[in-house]
């Protein structure tokens, strides 16, 4: 089978650099939106019947967007450490078949959680994965899911005291021990097993198939 990734790159035309530069804006601008719960905007870059799967939801975004656990982000009112999240993109890959495209945003995931008491930065190396289509002469998304490589919990305050014994890391998958003990702690997590990594090749395997098969259709 063919797969996505086998997709030509490079020696494009200069329309295709421009339909790959606006998915580019689209994809990035749906994480800042995460990160700064901004609703409407967000919504803006979705088709209607779009859906994705992250950490701890799965289903469609009119659903995610509906979730009273999103909201926008106030400016801190004190200098104290509060719990916070973002991502920091590295660079996005497009790979574009006509009316259809798949993006990955290479990034960090951050956190900034207390857990037990103790304020604690986590980050995740990850590549966020985009199915896009243009329809009316629009792209939006139509799905989106995380692929999870590796990621690590420090303290924010050196004198810490918080020891998380390694068989209650080891209970979740290598590729994100630590955000998915945290997921644990604050509630949410869900379908950990099914998170696409490359620590179950399956996984991955079955995410890359879905949309090369969508992708060459």
């Amino acid at each position: 089978m063919k797969m996505f990734y086998e997709a030509p790159m490079g020696n494009l035309s200069g329309e295709e650099m421009l339909e790959k530069i606006r998915i580019r804006e689209i994809v990035e601008y749906d994480r800042y939106c995460t990160d700064y719960g901004l609703k409407e905007q967000q919504r803006a870059l979705w088709h209607e019947d779009g859906r994705l799967f992250t950490t701890w939801f799965e289903g469609s975004i009119n659903d995610y967007l509906g979730n009273p656990t999103i909201r926008s982000k106030e400016l801190p009112k004190t200098h104290q450490p509060e719990e916070s999240h973002g991502h920091r993109i590295n660079n996005t890959v497009v790979w574009l078949n006509g009316e259809k495209a798949i993006a990955e945003v290479l990034c960090f995931l951050n956190f900034r959680t207390e857990i037990q008491g103790e304020w604690m930065d986590s980050q995740c190396w990850c590549r966020m994965h985009y199915r896009l289509e243009r329809r009316a002469d629009r792209w939006g998304i139509l799905y989106f899911e995380g692929i999870y490589e590796k990621d690590r919990m420090d303290p924010v305050f050196m004198d810490s005291c918080l020891e998380i014994p390694r068989d209650e890391l080891e209970k979740f998958r290598s590729i994100n021990w630590n955000m998915a003990y945290r997921r644990s702690c604050i509630g949410g997590l869900k379908n950990a097993d099914r998170w696409a990594g490359s620590d179950v090749p399956e996984t991955l395997e079955r995410l890359y198939t879905e949309s090369s098969e969508w992708f060459w259709l």
